[in-house]
């Protein structure tokens, strides 16, 4: 399942709404699961984003000594 990829804060609205629908119960297993692999997907994309950031803010920390 493809998902844009984008921005940290949308990615993270997108995945909140995901699991509200799951929550609720009122889905058919299949587009339960069909949201649950979507969100999956958004998970993968949103620890990418941590990592990337992780990785800038180490290079920060050793240019400056820190």
């Amino acid at each position: 399942m493809a998902v844009k990829k984008t921005d940290y804060k949308t990615l993270s609205a997108q995945l909140d709404e995901i699991v509200e629908q799951i929550q609720n119960g009122e889905m058919d297993i299949e587009f339960a699961t069909a949201a649950y692999e979507k969100g999956m997907v958004i998970i993968g994309q949103l620890e990418s984003q941590l990592k990337l950031a992780e990785n800038k803010i180490t290079k920060i920390k050793k240019q400056f000594g820190s």
